[in-house]
């Protein structure tokens, strides 16, 4: 007999959860590596500090291409697609942790994700102090 599942069923929305939790997470890090980018844009010192939080946080993986010192457009391509493949990544291992129990959701992918996001982005912002520390 042929495994069918049910449309809107467990197994489909698990099967869902699937594919596209790696997407949802490059999704919430595009969108807030956009939204630091408008801010950098903007005048002001509190909308730059702001700005270049969320672009720490959102693309951890600039400050090892050396930027911003190390600023061309090639070297932050580089480090902006390598920071999205991490967080496509993450996203996909939080809905393949998320899947292993009986009922998953959408809830269970967060509290599955959300440890993951908090260490990366902590580990921008401790890298980007050392890069700080060691150009003083």
């Amino acid at each position: 007999m042929a495994n069918v599942s049910v449309p809107g069923g467990i197994v489909a929305y698990r099967t869902m959860l699937r594919r596209r939790g790696g997407v949802v997470a490059l999704i919430g890090a595009a969108s807030v590596a956009l939204s630091g980018g408008v801010l950098l844009l903007l005048p002001g010192r509190l909308a730059g500090l702001v700005g270049f939080a969320l672009l720490v946080a959102s693309c951890p993986v600039l400050v090892a291409f050396g930027v911003p010192i190390a600023s061309g457009l090639s070297t932050i391509a580089i480090g902006v697609a390598a920071s999205l493949a991490l967080w496509f990544v993450v996203g996909q291992l939080a809905a393949h942790l998320a899947t292993r129990e009986a009922v998953a959701d959408w809830r269970t992918w967060w509290a599955k994700f959300a440890p993951f996001a908090v260490m990366i982005s902590l580990g921008g912002f401790v890298g980007f102090g050392m890069f700080a520390l060691a150009t003083l």
